[in-house]
């Protein structure tokens, strides 16, 4: 840990500090000053899995592949989108919540997190579980970025995913050190929460990559992987240009992906182009006089833990978010019972896209979490000795918001633009929700009918198609009011239990 600054209190002081920094030119003065902020280092690779353009493209067609699922429905993609910031904006939704430590919805401890496959088995069948019954699963854990994650040494918010990359099949140590991106991206295929069936191995997962046609699901690729499909048209030739030979391993499947995600680095904020990026020198101006305000608070307030260029010290503290026994965070990797509670300290790029925040999703907006900042955590006990109420004036935190939400966010992530362009994956639905409301329930009939004898506008045609036979007719709004008032069976997946893109190919599609 690096020392506190000294704080610079509200008021004449600060305004005094504030133009003096500003008179000398913010950037060279803040550069000078010791622990200060300095340019982003280049990317760290392992020598062992050296970035080429042919392995970043694969990687890049391997993270947006829902096929990479068994069920065709999660790519690694469909729960890290670029612009939200490498977030999961559907942890908003009440289809991503966890139950939390007491196994019970609706209660303190929920989770938002991640919406994943439902339990089945690898014949297809629904299995009954415990607390999703047959809905999709959900993730304990809100989606940390993928964007920045290169330079972590540990991944995950437990860190579980440590720079010793073994061969998955063997348990060979491919990498010693350096390899957490490699180590971290063979996890989620094989998991039965977020990608797998419940005995999926390596072995089905690689045969059904040989076959499929890449991104067969996706719509809009971006023109780099409709460029590389003119002249290798499958995942073998694919692999053939990133690695030589056509074999598909989970290695390689690793090794793509991370060198992909290494390219993925935001450093056009507001905030590099002030500090100095990528040789650029530093311009003044790229922050407005409130953000550099904003940055000396943030300095004297949060650097302790979001330190250097990274805006991380990639430590696990316990800050207070819930009581340390509902999650034991970093303890369950160590062993160490001083551990229990505590969580990755997150980079800040891109802060602003990724609500809501914490490893529970627990704070739905930055004024939430700087007010939580404020008062010195929720839940005291246990807590490190590093947080304590911060007493700041809300104009304060106003300046301190501004620096986050406009002084770290690149625009090129907001709009999808290279590095961060990607292809469009299928929509996720629930059956016989004509009205889109995210219930299924009478009103859904009557909507379902009205688009036929009324003119009422479609919303989604895979929904108001409740029968799944391809058409919308007077059966659909039958079909929903037999489920609603007979009992009758549950809807065609994704079901409206549920929900999912179509398994099913027709003519509708999820829009007008």
């Amino acid at each position: 840990m690096i020392p506190k600054l000294e704080r610079l209190r509200p008021g004449p002081r600060f305004v005094l500090a504030t133009l003096l920094l500003l008179a000398l030119g913010a950037p060279t003065a803040l550069l000078a000053q010791p622990g200060t902020l300095n340019p982003l280092p280049p990317m760290p690779f392992p020598p062992e899995n050296p970035p080429t353009p042919e392995k970043i493209l694969l990687g890049k067609f391997l993270f947006w592949e829902e096929q990479l699922s068994s069920d065709n429905s999660n790519a690694c993609g469909t729960c890290h989108i670029p612009e939200f910031g490498g977030g999961d904006p559907r942890a908003f939704d009440a289809i991503a919540e966890h139950p939390g430590a007491d196994g019970l919805f609706g209660t303190a401890d929920d989770v938002r997190g991640s919406v994943g496959v439902p339990r089945q088995d690898c014949a297809g069948e629904l299995v009954e579980d415990p607390s999703f019954q047959f809905r999709r699963q959900a993730t304990g854990r809100k989606s940390p970025t993928m964007i920045m994650a290169g330079f972590a040494p540990d991944l995950f918010w437990d860190g579980r995913a440590t720079g010793e990359f073994r061969d998955p099949l063997t348990d060979q140590v491919l990498i010693p050190s350096g390899g957490a991106l490699e180590t971290q991206a063979v996890a989620p295929p094989v998991s039965e929460v977020e990608m797998a069936c419940e005995t999926r191995d390596w072995a089905e997962l690689t045969t059904k990559l040989a076959t499929v046609a890449p991104l067969a699901l996706a719509t809009d690729l971006p023109f780099d992987m409709e460029q590389a499909l003119l002249t290798q048209p499958d995942y073998p030739s694919l692999f053939t240009a990133a690695f030589g030979t056509p074999e598909i391993t989970p290695t390689r499947i690793g090794f793509a992906i991370a060198s992909y995600e290494r390219s993925l680095v935001a450093d056009r904020t507001p905030f590099d182009l002030f500090i100095g990026s990528g040789g650029i020198p530093p311009i003044a101006d790229a922050l407005t006089l409130d953000q550099q305000q904003g940055l000396l608070l943030f300095l004297d307030n949060c650097s302790t833990c979001h330190t250097g260029s990274l805006l991380t010290d990639h430590q696990f503290h316990n800050i207070g978010v819930r009581p340390s026994g509902e999650d034991l965070g970093r303890q369950e990797v160590t062993g160490n019972a001083l551990d229990a509670g505590r969580f990755k300290t997150p980079g800040l790029r891109n802060i602003a896209l990724r609500a809501p925040y914490f490893h529970n999703g627990g704070k739905a907006t930055l004024d939430d979490v700087l007010a939580f900042y404020n008062g010195g955590g929720d839940f005291i006990d246990d807590i490190d000795p590093l947080m304590f109420p911060l007493g700041l004036a809300n104009s304060d935190l106003l300046l301190i918001k501004d620096f986050l939400e406009n002084g770290l966010t690149d625009s090129r992530v907001v709009q999808g633009l290279p590095p961060f362009d990607r292809p469009t994956l299928q929509t996720f639905f629930r059956r016989g929700d004509s009205n889109l409301d995210g219930a299924v329930d009478i009103a859904d009939a009557i909507h379902a009918l009205s688009i036929l004898f009324q003119g009422q506008p479609l919303l989604c045609g895979d929904a108001s198609d409740a029968n799944d036979d391809g058409a919308l007719d007077i059966a659909d709004g039958i079909t929903i009011l037999s489920r609603i008032l007979a009992g009758g069976a549950p809807l065609p997946l994704p079901s409206d239990i549920s929900f999912g893109p179509d398994p099913t190919q027709d003519a509708l599609g999820c829009g007008p």
